[in-house]
């Protein structure tokens, strides 16, 4: 009986599963007619769904960057900061993606300069500046609007 009831219950999971292809590879009973096909272009809702996915924000795991601290004529320090960047678009994504390793350089020359000084008048960063710091970074070397925010993921400091 139980082997009976197992047999039955791999069956249904198979025939789903062979549902579920047909349906997603639309063939077999799951086939456009020529007539759907011409109703779907014609739909302007279709498009509407269409950009709205198209600009939904997109992250991108950026390489963690490591700013050595000095001071008096020695290193004090050095802070890591592991980040994402967020764009909107694909173009974009493929944009950031193409030049991470430019955009990881310009930031660590830009926090060689702003992290001491930020630190010499602060005893603490603010992760909210480092964060808009982040994006007027690159809205300088990508363009402006090109990303949209930037999330810190952490920011340690080791002494």
């Amino acid at each position: 009986m139980k082997k009976l009831v197992i047999a039955i219950a791999v069956l249904i999971m198979l025939a789903g599963g062979t549902v579920s292809i047909l349906k997603y590879l639309e063939i077999g009973p799951f086939e456009k007619t020529p007539e759907q096909i011409a109703a779907a272009a014609a739909n302007p809702e279709a498009e509407k769904a269409k950009s709205f996915f198209e600009k939904r924000p997109r992250y991108i795991e950026m390489d963690t960057i490591q700013v050595p601290v000095f001071q008096d004529n020695g290193v004090a320090g050095t802070i890591m900061i592991n980040y994402k960047i967020e764009v909107m678009t694909l173009d974009d994504e493929r944009r950031v993606a193409k030049s991470k390793r430019q955009v990881g350089d310009a930031l660590i020359k830009d926090f060689s300069y702003y992290i001491p000084r930020t630190l010499r008048n602060n005893k603490t960063l603010d992760v909210t500046l480092i964060k808009y710091r982040i994006i007027m970074v690159t809205d300088r070397l990508l363009g402006k609007g090109t990303v949209t925010d930037a999330l810190i993921q952490s920011m340690t400091s080791t002494e």
